[in-house]
């Protein structure tokens, strides 16, 4: 599982000097997505390939993530921004290991995995937004042909 991790971190990092960054992170979220719904409805060898699926996305999104914080964050506040990041990965970790615990208890992996579809299904929709918008800022930026 953590070499899907590792070939999706050293293919982003190819794949971020040919093509644009927004559109790099609607591809992972994407993925992500679908390899969680994937997951939720797999069995045996199926679930397998699925989460492998998917933390080969979440690991690509992780270099994503801070290759957009080193390329748009101003010099003087960039340690501070990593060190905010950092914390609230490690406290939203902590509150996912809780959750999964209780969810499990509940209803099992079906709920674990059906409830972080719905999660990822709202964070593809805010990277969707948030890409529609970069797009629409790097066009309206675009050289225009002298006349």
């Amino acid at each position: 599982m953590f070499l899907c991790g590792a070939v999706a971190q050293i293919t982003v990092g190819r794949l971020v000097e040919r093509y644009p960054l927004h559109v790099l992170f609607s591809i992972a979220a994407v993925m992500q997505f679908a390899g969680v719904v994937w997951a939720a409805y797999a069995v045996g060898a199926s679930l397998l390939f699925a989460l492998a699926f998917t933390m080969a996305a979440i690991y690509g999104q992780i270099t994503l993530n801070d290759l957009v914080i080193a390329r748009y964050t101003a010099d003087a506040w960039r340690g501070r921004v990593y060190a905010v990041r950092y914390f609230l990965t490690f406290m939203v970790s902590g509150v996912a290991v809780s959750m999964i615990a209780f969810l499990h208890g509940r209803g099992g992996f079906g709920l674990v995995l059906g409830t972080t579809a719905v999660i990822a299904a709202g964070f593809l929709v805010a990277v969707l937004a948030i890409a529609a918008i970069a797009n629409g800022v790097e066009k309206a930026h675009l050289p225009q042909p002298a006349e």
